[in-house]
């Protein structure tokens, strides 16, 4: 059951709805209209883009009005837990802020019509209708600031709130060395298990010697050999900056999958599947002990299986890494003396008191310290704090493009027995380097 205050929310904005102004000030959700399934945890589906949360201008009161433009999954939705937690955090802020209302309207995470293309569109055609506050993915948030669309950062946030994000964090808030959005959410690669299987988390390969370990080895950006070529001392860069695999060091991440297949771990049924929500629904359904997936999938809904437990994917003996990738809030470079006001919302949102329950709620990774140490629910605080102490932000979308359909073959190459890994891996590096 939701907390009291959750619902007297509810019954103030479905009253809004309605038509009824009981509520100062509070924003109006229009619901949107239905939307196929997306992909995201089923426990908090996301409404479609395009919904948007007006205020409630009074006559008698605003006079500042904040436009937020954020993807469909992050809405304040009336029909989820963590959705009331941000809508009553909107109220909230609202009624500290007497005049002030906030308009927030929901956009495609990425593409044609999605938040970064809109922000672009909107800056060279109708700057009018540009929003105040955006959230946005790592590599369009780099994008957005090598294109002068966002603020820095550093004026209007607190050193001390700045220094207070993860390592990992700090990554995907920067672009050339300066603060230009504030990570409020993550999600990272990770192993779950079954505690009926191992008593102990499996954190090197060769822990893995019973039950089924799925993988999604047909995924676009190919993660998890990914992940493994990078724990062993891999990188993506060679001379003059140009991509790069190192063949001997694939090779060696290739022998490990092998002799998990040899040893009867990984069948070759891995290769169908395609995402993260394959491998967690083999995972849920018990046909497997063993899965790599993403940590949010896992955070919304481990409670469907029972004794499972999340950890770092295993390595070879080397310390454990979770590729990241997350979302920040930006302040757009218009109207320049709301900056400051939009700052305001933004410490706000990512106050621990604000911002733990609504990441435990909606099943993300925080982004500091401070936020995960009020999660409620111990067991899973420590799962999450090995994951982001140990959190290595993700390769750019660019980089991915080049190096992933090279590792997803070779891969696939070596578990259907098409060619050694030494021979897969040399071909890879090949792939990737060009002519």
């Amino acid at each position: 059951m939701l907390p009291r205050p959750h619902w007297r929310l509810l019954a103030a904005l479905l009253a809004l709805a309605a038509g009824c102004r009981g509520l100062p000030s509070a924003a109006t959700i229009t619901p949107p209209p239905a939307a196929s399934p997306t992909g995201a945890p089923a426990a908090e589906t996301p409404p479609a883009a395009g919904a948007t949360a007006t205020p409630n201008l009074s006559p008698s009161g605003v006079s500042q009005v904040l436009r937020v433009w954020l993807p469909p999954e992050f809405t304040p939705d009336l029909a989820t837990t963590s959705g009331l937690i941000f809508a009553e955090q909107i109220a909230a802020f609202e009624a500290a802020h007497p005049g002030v209302a906030l308009e927030l309207r929901t956009k495609g995470a990425g593409g044609v019509g999605g938040l970064l293309n809109a922000l672009m569109t909107a800056a060279n055609a109708a700057p009018g209708v540009l929003p105040n506050v955006v959230a946005l993915r790592r590599d369009d948030l780099a994008l957005a600031a090598a294109a002068g669309l966002v603020a820095p950062l550093e004026a209007y946030v607190p050193p001390e709130t700045l220094a207070g994000f993860y390592p990992f964090a700090q990554s995907i808030g920067r672009a050339g060395g300066v603060w230009v959005g504030l990570p409020f959410a993550a999600d990272a690669r990770v192993l779950v298990y079954s505690t009926r299987s191992y008593a102990s988390p499996p954190l090197q390969w060769a822990n893995l010697v019973t039950g089924t370990l799925a993988i999604p080895a047909a995924e676009p950006n190919a993660q998890t050999l990914l992940t493994a070529y990078l724990a062993l001392g891999g990188t993506l860069a060679g001379e003059g900056g140009r991509t790069h695999l190192d063949a001997g060091i694939l090779a060696t991440a290739l022998e490990q999958f092998q002799a998990l297949q040899a040893g009867g771990v990984l069948p070759l049924s891995t290769l169908d599947y395609a995402d993260a929500s394959a491998t967690w629904q083999v995972f849920r359904e018990r046909r497997a002990a063993l899965a790599a997936t993403t940590a949010q999938w896992y955070l919304a809904e481990y409670f469907r299986v029972e004794g499972a437990a999340m950890t770092l994917l295993p390595t070879a003996g080397a310390p454990g890494l979770a590729l990241t990738d997350g979302w920040s809030w930006a302040i757009v470079n218009v109207a320049p003396e709301r900056h400051a006001l939009a700052a305001e919302l933004l410490n706000w949102l990512l106050a621990p008191e604000q911002h733990a329950p609504w990441t435990e709620a909606r099943a993300v990774l925080p982004t500091r310290a401070a936020s995960l140490a009020a999660w409620q629910t111990g067991r899973l605080a420590s799962e999450v704090s090995q994951v982001v102490t140990h959190a290595q932000l993700q390769p750019p979308g660019a980089v991915l493009g080049v190096v992933a359909p090279a590792l997803r073959q070779a891969l696939a190459d070596v578990l259907t027995g098409r060619a050694t890994p030494f021979a897969a891996a040399g071909v890879a590096a090949e792939a990737v380097a060009g002519p």
